[in-house]
This record gives structure tokens, C-alpha cells and sequence, in this order.
């Protein structure tokens, strides 16, 4: 959430707002992730028309790749690959959001 708010800062044709998850169920039930309501997710739409223009979320795509590998494999996630994870996420830095961010941008 801290990078796509400063995204939205730094762009003013970026009218950013934030919904919470369980007050908006209906809205959530539209972008699951593999079932889930899964957190955060971000929704792209037009603002002259309300059509979606894209999602991204919870995790950017190089995480989820690592995750869906994991659960392949081992059918769960264990408490091991959690802190690997976090681990790659400490060490990324956020790159790997802004790149994907930077792509819905284009």
C-alpha cells in the first residue's frame, strides 16, 4: 500500500482511495485471488465509465510465481518458506511491485 500511494502522489492523474476488504464484499468477490479475498488488491478503473481497466495483487508477480511453485510442490505453504518469502521481500525492496505497478501504468 505505501508504494502505490506514493505511485498516486506522484501522479496526479491518479485518483487514489482506499476500501476496506470486509465492507466490501461484493466489490472483493469480483477480483478473488485462487478463491481468496486475498489483501491488498489493487482496481484500476476508468473514472468516466467504471469499467475495470486492470488488477494487481496481493503480491506482485514475481512472489506469486514463488508461491504457486511452493504449493506445486508441496501442496502448502510450511512456516520455512513464509520466512523465505519475507525474506525476499526485505531484500527486494519493493522493486518488484513498482515494476509490475509500472506495467499497468503503460
Amino acid at each position: 500500500m505505501p508504494i502505490i500511494n506514493k505511485v498516486a502522489e506522484l501522479n496526479g492523474n491518479i485518483d487514489y482511495k482506499v476500501v476496506l476488504r470486509d465492507e466490501n464484499e461484493a466489490l472483493m468477490d469480483q477480483f478473488l485471488t485462487n478463491g481468496g479475498k486475498s489483501i491488498p488488491k489493487l482496481i484500476m478503473l476508468d473514472t468516466e465509465t467504471n469499467t475495470v481497466i486492470d488488477s494487481f495483487g496481493p503480491r506482485p508477480t514475481v512472489a506469486t510465481n514463488m508461491v504457486q511453485a511452493y504449493k506445486a510442490e508441496h501442496g502448502m505453504l510450511t512456516p520455512e518458506f513464509k520466512e523465505d518469502l519475507q525474506r525476499w521481500y526485505n531484500k527486494d525492496k519493493g522493486q518488484s511491485t513498482i515494476e509490475d505497478l509500472v506495467g499497468l501504468l503503460k
